[in-house]
């Protein structure tokens, strides 16, 4: 007995989105693979478990997942930004403030500069891409820096480490297209 045809037809359309699917996955996991290659900074599989976290990602060309990358580094640039101003309310090591104060002031600059990478990418002006997320890459480190050089423990060390891995991975990509 033959199946009928809608069952055939779910049947061709689920073995194509499967394919689709599949091709996608690899797109991100070559980009990936490249970005990491290209830059020891990167971590591979923290790099396609970032980018799978857009679902566009899937069906996305390399420009497209430069713009999710600098896109999904936005949101955690401004929660850290976030945690920074929270600390500073109830810092009372001068030292410890000091710092702080500094990553405030540098995060306030590092997420206009993502936004403005953003707008970059999307109008192909990739020099300027590039030099906006290169201020963004650098600056989560000098924080770090800063603590250290103050001999203050960093209270921000894994959202500064995370936020330069999405930003290095953001110029990768970016720096892929020319």
């Amino acid at each position: 007995m033959r199946p009928p045809f809608s069952t055939s037809f779910l049947l061709a359309l689920a073995f194509l989105l499967c394919c689709h699917l599949f091709r996608a996955d690899a797109s991100v996991e070559k980009t990936c693979e490249a970005a990491a290659g290209n830059d020891p900074k990167i971590h591979y599989d923290f790099c396609v478990k970032f980018l799978h976290e857009d679902p566009g990602s899937c069906s996305a060309h390399t420009k497209e997942l430069a713009i999710v990358a600098a896109n999904l580094s936005y949101p955690r640039a401004a929660a850290t930004k976030s945690k920074v101003k929270s600390l500073l309310q109830v810092a009372t090591d001068p030292k410890a403030k000091q710092c702080l104060q500094t990553c405030l002031s540098t995060y306030s600059d590092l997420i206009p500069a993502l936004a403005e990478s953003i707008s970059a990418l999307e109008d192909d002006r990739l020099w300027d891409a590039k030099t906006y997320l290169s201020a963004t890459t650098e600056s989560p480190q000098d924080y770090e820096d800063g603590f250290e050089e103050m001999r203050v423990p960093s209270p921000l060390s894994s959202e500064n480490r995370e936020v330069r891995q999405l930003c290095t991975i953001a110029l990768a990509i970016t720096n892929m297209l020319g």
